[in-house]
């Protein structure tokens, strides 16, 4: 394979762009998440404007998104961003952390998600294998032929994740609207709520929307990708705000209608009673098959986002061997492919880590989502405060994309992030102290790599900060 320091070529459209943003956003987490809003939740109302809120939110993260990419043009995404305004040390510090915990520790669940699902349906070796070891073997087949598909080129890449895509958003719109066509055919339908179910809402408290909202915030999570694509896509001043707005309300309208099919036929009180909301919905609407669809769905929801988390995150990877010298083996893009191919290959096999790591761990899914999000929120607060460093500095000419109502979404974002960066901390913690894991050997060993990651992060940010001082 030919292999050069060539820029990526622009070939991506708006279309393109709007499904992986639609692709990595819509993951576990609205499989997951519901009923814990709901039941943070006092009423149907409250239910349905946290989500209209996180979407808000997430569009406002959207816009200022925008603008960044419009002023820094350079490839690499997030990572140029912390450059332009930070210099090196920083970029190189988040490029470490986004390599060996934020990417991989995103990536991870949906490739685990994908595997404990296709065990499901077709439990490979039962008698002999455990479990967690058959689900983790379908997690390690996904990524690899994932990998395997991206390495065909920029054209399969992109193929295969808007395909998975429009599959994924048809299926669910089929299975929300089947559903609330079955209700209104048979009202009779709907679950009746229980003493049991009933003690599963509270009023709505300060600390339960906060709660809700750190859950919404996480489902909605995966719109800021667009940036590691953006030197990628075609006529990109019209085609970047098309993407990522498109992209964003395209979720936040699913997401809705996800919530009032099963608002529609299961009740406040039993979507906050659920463990497997979805799954209850199509057995009240489809009845028994309703396991099977659901975990085939699910299959390629997982599918999907792992796709377009390694078609973006290996942009970064190639933006860091072409400006760390450390690196320059990452650098190298594929003129025939069009991809990154090295940086394909040594994310992969980063995430496979992650995944046989925490995959030995009955509850591994949640955790790695816990271990990740402070680390990536905090990132967005330095991002936040780096599009008010452009703009003050004079740096966003008036003839490119502004985000509107400057300064307040931008404080928006920024406020929002670091709260959610402190209340997923937080939350981790807890579960950390709830769940004894303190003496846990897994844990341990998690805590002193955490360490490690950081502490050499920060060694090669002096060392990029030296050399870029040294450049000067």
């Amino acid at each position: 394979m030919s292999e050069n320091n060539q820029s990526p070529q622009r070939t991506l459209s708006a279309f393109d762009g709007a499904c992986i943003i639609v692709g990595i956003i819509i993951g576990a987490g609205i499989y997951q998440t519901t009923p814990m809003v709901a039941a943070n939740s006092g009423s149907v109302e409250w239910i349905l404007g946290i989500w209209v809120l996180g979407g808000c939110l997430a569009l406002v993260g959207a816009l200022c998104y925008v603008e960044l990419a419009m002023t820094v043009t350079q490839d690499g995404g997030e990572y140029a961003y912390l450059v332009k305004a930070y210099g090196k040390g920083t970029g190189s510090f988040f490029a470490w952390i986004e390599f060996w915990i934020i990417r991989p520790g995103s990536t991870g669940p949906m490739a685990m998600l994908f595997g404990a699902y296709a065990y499901k349906l077709f439990p490979i070796f039962q008698m002999a294998l455990d479990p967690l070891i058959g689900e983790m073997l379908y997690a390690v087949l996904a990524t690899t032929a994932l990998l395997a598909v991206n390495l065909f080129g920029l054209r399969a890449g992109k193929l295969t994740q808007n395909v998975l895509t429009v599959l994924k958003v048809l299926a669910l719109l089929i299975l929300v609207v089947g559903s609330v066509i079955a209700i209104g055919l048979s009202p009779d339908l709907i679950v009746p709520t229980t003493a049991e179910t009933a003690g599963s809402i509270r009023g709505q408290s300060f600390d339960g929307l906060l709660l809700a909202m750190v859950l919404v915030m996480f489902t909605y999570g995966g719109w800021n990708d667009m940036s590691f694509v953006a030197t990628e896509i075609k006529n990109p001043a019209k085609n970047i705000p098309r993407a990522l707005v498109l992209g964003v309300c395209a979720v936040a309208v699913i997401y809705l209608l996800i919530n009032i099919a099963m608002l529609m036929a299961l009740g406040h009180a039993g979507l906050a009673a659920s463990h497997t909301p979805a799954t209850e919905m199509l057995k009240v609407t489809i009845g028994l098959p309703a396991e099977k669809i659901m975990a085939l769905l699910i299959c390629v929801t997982a599918l999907g986002a792992v796709n377009g988390m390694m078609f973006t995150s290996a942009r970064i990877y190639h933006a860091l061997g072409n400006q760390v010298s450390a690196f320059s083996w990452l650098g190298k893009w594929n003129s025939r492919l069009q991809v990154p191919a090295r940086s394909l290959v040594v994310q992969s096999i980063v995430t496979l880590a992650m995944v046989i790591g925490f995959g030995w761990q009955v509850n591994g899914f949640e955790l790695l989502v816990l271990f990740v999000s402070p680390f990536m929120w905090s990132f967005f607060v330095l991002l936040g405060i780096a599009m008010l460093l452009f703009r003050f500095q004079g740096l966003v000419s008036r003839d490119k994309y502004r985000t509107p109502l400057f300064p307040m979404l931008p404080l928006v974002f920024v406020l929002s992030s670091g709260f959610i960066a402190y209340r997923a901390a937080d939350y981790f913690l807890l579960m950390v102290e709830s769940m004894e894991l303190l003496g846990n050997r897994f844990f341990m060993g998690l805590s002193i790599a955490t360490v490690f990651v950081v502490s050499s992060g920060l060694i090669v940010a002096l060392i990029s900060r030296k050399n870029d001082s040294a450049g000067d």
